[in-house]
């Protein structure tokens, strides 16, 4: 049932379209004084129009924008023809109501639709009309018919399509920022399984392959997060190129040149040499800091500043060493935690200094928060791992639903589940290991979807559980 202020902003809109649209064929036009600057008011009109579409007018108010269009298009040929000034202008002024009547009702649609339009300027931001062009125009066809419908005061079919509508330019998004950032390693990666890489160099086409489907869940879960998506997407982009040039070498194709198989060699040489050399060169820099350490002792001795100058020397070299041991145990603990869990279990990614794991194999019954002996088991790896970060670190339970039923049962629903989580780690098999003050449980309905929910596994996708660890060090 609707809340008792969004029916009144309804009935108060259904009755500003009424008088828009009831007393006339169209909008009274107030014609320009004699001696106006015909040219100068249709280049106004022009960029009025421009502007217009820019804030989605044209699709917010299809009717009265494409009115307000002609009507411009028709005082432009009669200028360029140097037909009478009047009739020039009297077009502008037509265009220049059904343009003002357009933007009134595009501001009521927003009022009304205010979820869908802001999905939609996402997925055009994203740049789904240039990557999803068909997609995109059948989304906006009937995004069209939806605000057709608000112009001609039929407000009860715009509750029931603007849901729909809302999903389809968010799924846009997302496989526009996908499209965009990984749609080049996805071909790349084709091309290479077309030249039969998976014969010549299976174990870098798989571990490109790794890298893409990593990139993209990613992507999924973090759309918005766009220098990690840039970094990512880097990564996996040089991957995909990897594997279609190593399949080459070791295939012996006549498309790499001589010169293109040495190349690739000694880049491979390189990434190895820069790998061993890559602790060597911390241990340098090590070795430099405790030298000039030694140096301002040397030049500072018999200084009254000579202990400060020292501490803070010593503080810099022990807080540099700290940071990398702490970085390489980090990654040490995310390494077991990867191997902790089978894919059918849960996907585990690393953001930053923080570990997501993905409860895929969370179950609980329909509408309810019982957690089931075969979920237990999971979670007591979920708690294993928890107990290697250590009790520095702070956990956050999210719980993630499925479109299916309203937006308050489903956050209600989302949080008892994220909530029974938390209570199960913490009361059994000895508890998380962290004051409770540091574990948190979030429900967020299903604000954060994977994908569509319009299909059973995009709904099954959508429905979960995710445990995200920050150490300490996460948060310093």
């Amino acid at each position: 049932m609707k809340s008792l202020p969004k029916l009144n902003n309804i009935l108060l809109t259904a009755t500003f379209l009424a008088a828009l649209t009831g007393c006339s064929s169209g909008p009274v036009v107030q014609d320009y004084p004699a001696g106006t600057n015909a040219g100068e008011e249709v280049t106004n009109l022009e960029n009025d129009v421009k502007t217009a579409q820019s804030n989605q007018v044209d699709v917010l108010s299809p009717k009265n924008f494409n009115e307000a269009n002609e009507a411009l298009m028709d005082a432009k040929k009669m200028h360029a023809k140097g037909k009478d000034a009047y009739k020039t202008l009297h077009e502008v002024a037509v265009g220049r109501a059904y343009l003002n009547t357009a933007n009134t009702v595009a501001e009521t649609a927003r009022t009304n639709i205010e979820d869908v339009v802001a999905a939609r300027q996402a997925a055009v931001t994203a740049g789904a009309p240039s990557y999803f062009g068909k997609e995109m125009s059948k989304a906006d066809s009937n995004f069209k018919d939806v605000t057709s419908d608000i112009e001609n005061n039929k407000m009860s079919s715009v509750a029931k399509e603007r849901k729909e509508l809302q999903e389809k330019y968010l799924e846009l998004e997302v496989m526009a920022i996908k499209e965009k950032n990984i749609g080049e390693a996805r071909k790349t990666i084709d091309l290479a399984k077309k030249e039969k890489a998976e014969k010549f160099a299976p174990t870098t086409l798989a571990a490109a392959e790794k890298s893409y489907m990593n990139t993209e869940a990613y992507i999924t879960a973090n759309r918005h997060n766009t220098s990690a998506i840039e970094s990512r997407a880097a990564e996996t982009n040089e991957a995909a190129k990897h594997a279609l040039n190593v399949n080459r070498v070791a295939k012996g194709t006549d498309k790499v040149s001589s010169e293109e198989k040495v190349l690739t060699l000694e880049k491979e040489h390189q990434k190895v040499a820069a790998s061993q050399n890559q602790l060597a060169n911390v241990k340098g820099e090590l070795a430099n800091t405790q030298g000039q350490l030694e140096n301002t002792q040397s030049a500072l001795e018999g200084s009254v500043d000579v202990n400060a100058a020292l501490l803070s020397n010593q503080s810099k070299l022990e807080a540099s060493q700290s940071k990398l041991e702490a970085e390489k145990a980090l990654d040490a603990k995310y390494e077991v935690a990867r191997k902790e869990f089978d894919s059918n279990e849960a996907e585990v990614y690393k953001q930053g200094d923080a570990l997501l794991i993905r409860l895929k194999g969370m179950e609980f019954p329909s509408a309810k928060s019982t957690i089931t002996p075969k979920s237990k088991a999971l979670l007591s790896k979920v708690q294993k791992v928890v107990d290697d970060f250590g009790a520095q670190n702070t956990v956050q339970i999210q719980g993630h639903t499925d479109s299916v039923g309203g937006k308050k049962v489903n956050e209600r629903l989302s949080q008892s589940r994220a909530t029974a989580v938390k209570d199960y780690l913490q009361s059994n098999a000895g508890g998380i290991p962290v004051d409770s003050s540091k574990v948190e449980a979030v429900g967020y309905g299903y604000q954060k979807p994977l994908a569509t929910n319009k299909t059973a596994d995009g709904r099954a996708q959508n429905r979960r559980v995710d445990i995200i660890i920050k150490p300490d060090t996460a948060r310093e």
